[in-house]
């Protein structure tokens, strides 16, 4: 009985909270126009896809002066494969805040790894 009592009202509480959290998504579209979403940010996707490329050309560039072994190159490669997929997926219906600062964060992870590889000398991805 008390079971039942405590998933009814743990029920309720998620019910009355997901029906405003879906109302307010359709306040991230003007007018709820998903289509034009990617329109919305130019400025956000153009400098997104422009760290990107940069962190992909520090990572050629390191490679090519043999400051990071082609084992950690590959490693940094991935991750930066990655952060692609995951902008491509955002970046398909328009770029929110939150996501901007998910990839960013991704991007600078990269970036401080690309550095410490550098600094390491010892050829393994760690």
């Amino acid at each position: 009985m008390r079971k039942t009592i405590i998933a009814l009202a743990l029920s309720t509480m998620i019910a009355g909270t997901a029906a405003p959290a879906m109302a307010h998504d359709n306040d991230r579209y003007p007018g709820g126009n998903r289509a034009e979403a990617s329109y919305l940010t130019p400025a956000r996707n153009a400098e997104i896809r422009r760290n990107i490329n940069q962190l992909d050309n520090r990572i050629q560039r390191a490679q090519a002066n043999r400051a990071i072994s082609p084992r950690e190159a590959q490693g940094l490669r991935r991750d930066a494969r990655e952060i692609k997929q995951t902008y491509n997926r955002y970046a398909n219906r328009g770029l929110s805040v939150s996501e901007y600062r998910t990839l960013e964060r991704r991007i600078a992870t990269v970036n401080a790894r690309l550095q410490i590889d550098r600094r390491d000398r010892d050829g393994r991805r760690g």
